[in-house]
């Protein structure tokens, strides 16, 4: 066993919107659609058993502009925006994390991304030997992997699970996490609405970024009165031509995909341990949803606790060397 203390830090609307997606149509008692809250405790359950958490907290979007939609009202545009059924579950998800006591943080103006890179960052700040673990639904937060932090995210699904290190980030782009923002200045981001660099795809943006590193770096030297780029192939004229023309929206669309580390949050990890719900009033709200399977799994979450035996100790271990 290892005194290693270990934070799960959930990306709630990316969890929801997949297990939204991913499962079929699911009715409470009073006939109101729970798929949702359903696949997002499964999810729950699944890496609480694994990982083994000391610490739990979950964030969630908060309606409203964020400081990314007051900079740029198309970001994020184009979004199909989910049903009224999906949007009733957020706040029985909500209902039953605080029955868990998991507690909930959330910032007007920010994302839930933005939340969880700040959090990251603080909890070092309380146990500098900690281990961050993200849970999501996306690769977004891919860019605040590092020596103590992964991501848990979800591949098809919500049954398939990776975790990505430094070393997985690496062999899925090429790039280190933190060069993931400046991918993001440069191929910019679809899903987001972030436009990039027109003309730049994801490989053009990834052999740039191997060969000069940053966005600040890149425009240091194919600016520079001496550059000569017959030493980069892969710099063909139209795209050092789309890179001068387009150098403020590549750093602007950096900016827009770069995780905030900084929101003024107020909270004390030490003080919210892991594991102090009342398993009689979790039992209640499970037999009111209908959820008798997870109903019959919560023997499960008493072996996640921190002070009791778990086998996957040494795969979560590794996994973060």
């Amino acid at each position: 066993m290892t005194n290693e203390k270990k934070l799960i830090l959930i990306d709630s609307n990316a969890l929801l919107h997949r297990a939204y997606h991913a499962l079929p149509s699911l009715s409470d008692g009073k006939g109101e659609v729970v798929n949702a809250v359903y696949g997002f405790l499964l999810v729950l359950f699944k890496v609480l058993k694994e990982m083994k958490p000391d610490y739990v907290i979950c964030s969630f979007d908060l309606p409203g502009p964020t400081f990314r939609d007051k900079e740029y009202a198309e970001y994020k545009a184009g979004r199909v925006k989910p049903p009224d059924e999906f949007y009733k579950q957020i706040p029985v998800v909500k209902d039953i994390l605080h029955i868990f006591k998991i507690p909930i943080i959330e910032k007007q103006g920010f994302e839930a991304d933005d939340i969880i890179g700040t959090m990251a960052k603080k909890s070092l700040e309380e146990i500098p030997t900690i281990k961050n673990i993200i849970v999501s639904g996306d690769l977004d937060t891919l860019q605040l992997v590092n020596h103590s932090t992964i991501v848990y995210t979800l591949r098809k699904g919500i049954k398939d699970t990776i975790i990505y290190d430094k070393e997985k980030v690496i062999q899925r782009y090429g790039l280190e996490p933190k060069q993931l923002a400046d991918f993001k200045g440069l191929r910019g981001d679809p899903s987001d609405n972030i436009p990039g660099v027109p003309g730049i795809g994801e490989k053009t943006a990834a052999l740039i970024l191997k060969e000069f590193g940053t966005l600040e770096n890149l425009y240091q030297k194919v600016e520079a009165e001496n550059f000569s780029p017959e030493k980069f192939p892969f710099l063909r004229p139209r795209i050092i031509e789309k890179i001068l023309k387009y150098k403020d929206q590549a750093f602007f669309s950096k900016f827009l995909g770069t995780i905030k580390r900084d929101v003024p949050l107020d909270f004390k990890l030490k003080e919210n341990p892991w594991g102090t719900f009342d398993f009689k009033e979790i039992s209640k709200v499970f037999e009111k949803f209908n959820f008798y399977s997870l109903l019959k799994r919560l023997p499960e979450i008493k072996e996640s606790f921190p002070d009791s035996e778990n086998q996957n100790q040494k795969n979560i271990q590794n996994s973060l060397l």
